[in-house]
């Protein structure tokens, strides 16, 4: 009797064991160990990832029914069931190819083309990308027919069709703003000023400009040749006329004087030259090439630069005017100084600092011969009171001269 209960209990535990184990395996059982989806869609629902139904089952974490699957990928997902936590895996893949629409082109023999530019529209969930099955002849004239690929990030390939007509480019460039040009001699052209070329086909076309017959140093009317040819060789051809106006005092501009200055001081300094030596230099030329002529203009330093570089002749104003330009040009400091009035008589002369504080420097011609280059306001001082105070100036209006 003994015995008998024994093995009924034995059988009882045994049973109890299994129904344990069964418990234990139902939710790896019931939950599916992957499911696929198509990107772009919401995840499945719940009981897409179920072997038999379970009103208990639900998603666990982020991801439910209303999670849109934008991306390609393999997706971990744990669900709940029967008491207990499971995974599975959502693939997620793009199985649909492209929708496209084409569109037919019209080009110049000549000009390069994308196959976007054949793209009418594209649906797609993923992100494409377009080629041209064969690359197509853009030479030659015709109506060509044109294979478009578009591919999309699941490897799904759509074959499209569209049409590419090449005509040939008989239209030449337009080349517009071109006038006639006036300058001073030896002044700066500006060819391009206003003028700009465009075409029915290519977005930039070179302008060429013919100047060779042109000497802007001389006086004169020269012929300038604007050309321009597209890349299916149709060519423009426009002609103005450049006027060079003598330079005089009444055209003079402080670009040409400057222009004039640096050509002379190229021909007198060079670069071993120490400031005091280019100093010097300059106060010579000044002092023996301009020659002294009363009744020279005041009106501003450029036309007095003027008289004195290109004439070569003028009064006191004339001789400080320029020095004052070449002076400049050469990179030394200096200053304008002007003797105080008296019953109208005037005279101009220069100041300059080469590190040593500012000296006097009047380069005009005197009839005694005296030259005043680098002095002392103490040197030029006792010249001015012995001669009817040539140099008296207003200390108030100047710094301290040495």
């Amino acid at each position: 009797m003994i015995l008998k209960i024994c093995f009924f209990s034995m059988i009882a535990a045994v049973f109890s064991m299994m129904l344990w184990f069964i418990y234990l395996l139902l939710p790896v059982y019931c939950i599916k160990y992957e499911v696929t989806a198509e990107v772009g869609d919401p995840c499945p629902e719940i009981t897409e990832f179920l072997n038999w139904e379970n009103s208990d089952a639900c998603f666990v974490a982020d991801i439910n029914e209303k999670t849109v699957l934008n991306n390609i990928g393999d997706y971990g997902v744990v669900i709940y069931a029967y008491g207990r936590k499971s995974a599975s895996v959502i693939h997620v893949r793009d199985t649909i190819a492209p929708t496209v629409t084409t569109k037919n082109v019209c080009i110049y023999s000549g000009t390069e083309i994308q196959p976007d530019d054949f793209i009418e529209s594209i649906m797609d969930r993923t992100k494409t990308s377009v080629r041209f099955q064969t690359q197509p002849d853009c030479e030659t004239t015709g109506i060509h027919t044109v294979i478009i690929e578009v591919e999309d990030e699941g490897k799904n390939i759509t074959e499209v069709k569209a049409e590419l007509e090449v005509i040939h480019d008989n239209e030449p460039p337009q080349i517009n703003g071109v006038e006639e040009i006036t300058i001073t001699a030896n002044e700066r052209v500006q060819y391009k000023k206003g003028v700009t070329v465009t075409d029915n086909c290519d977005k930039n076309v070179k302008l060429v400009i013919d100047t060779k017959d042109v000497n802007t140093s001389k006086a004169g009317d020269y012929s300038v040749t604007y050309s321009a040819t597209d890349s299916a060789g149709n060519n423009t051809v426009v002609s103005t006329i450049l006027h060079v106006k003598p330079i005089t005092a009444e055209t003079v501009t402080e670009e040409i004087i400057n222009a004039e200055a640096d050509k002379l001081l190229s021909e007198i300094l060079n670069e071993a030259m120490t400031p005091y030596e280019k100093a010097e230099t300059i106060y010579w030329w000044c002092h023996d090439h301009i020659a002294y002529s009363n009744g020279a203009s005041k009106e501003n330093w450029v036309e007095g630069a003027y008289q004195g570089i290109l004439e070569q002749k003028g009064d006191c104003y004339t001789y400080a005017m320029t020095a004052k330009c070449l002076l400049t040009r050469a990179g030394i400091k200096n200053m304008d100084i002007e003797k105080i009035r008296k019953n109208n008589s005037m005279h101009y002369w220069n100041l300059i600092e080469l590190g040593e504080g500012w000296h006097h420097f009047d380069s005009t011609r005197r009839a005694d011969g005296a030259t005043f280059f680098y002095l002392t306001d103490e040197e030029l001082m006792k010249y001015s009171k012995t001669h009817n105070g040539t140099h008296n100036y207003d200390r108030e209006l100047y710094p301290n001269i040495q």
